[in-house]
């Protein structure tokens, strides 16, 4: 019973390790995410299919999803719109990145440099139709309007499939 007891502790207390969130509103910086890193799906029938089928291309994609007093969440999607399994290779646990700038044209954030990434090689694989997207959740900047440019980090890609929008912080 003790060796029980013993191994369930230990797992809670394992499980507990890392899980505290950092504090980004202190440092007024944008913070990224919203619990939603990233996730790979594949079409269902009946999903609007904005701007028709692209064949032969992986398709970019940058949207506002939503707007709140103080926060925009914006998501990033790249669509495989080729007839082939399209992989993108990466160098470390960073798979994209990006930079906001206010009106002026002035970088008041970039994401790759507030952040640690593993150095171990990774894939994202995207299946006919399949997309890969990535929520970003932008908060603690002053109210304003601002322009995120985004990319994806794979290497050996002749594209990096950069996408801009302008969004406001109200």
């Amino acid at each position: 019973m003790k060796k029980w007891l013993l191994i369930l502790s230990f797992t809670v207390l394992l499980g507990g390790c890392g899980t505290s969130e950092k504090n980004e509103a202190d440092k007024g910086e944008p913070v990224m995410g919203d619990g939603n890193k990233q996730e790979q799906q594949q079409d269902k029938p009946g999903r609007d299919h904005s701007g028709g089928i692209v064949a032969g291309a992986i398709e970019p994609k940058l949207s506002v999803t939503e707007q709140n007093p103080g926060r925009t969440l914006l998501r990033y999607e790249l669509k495989n719109q080729t007839e082939q399994v399209k992989t993108f290779e990466f160098t470390s646990g960073k798979k994209f990145d990006y930079i906001i700038k206010d009106e002026s044209g002035k970088k008041v954030y970039q994401y790759s440099q507030d952040h640690m990434f593993t150095q171990s090689l990774s894939k994202i694989t995207l299946k006919q139709g399949e997309s890969f997207t990535q929520d970003i959740m932008v908060k603690n900047l002053p109210a304003g309007t601002y322009t995120i440019e985004i990319w994806l980090t794979a290497k050996n890609e002749e594209n990096d499939y950069r996408q801009k929008k302008t969004f406001e912080i109200q």
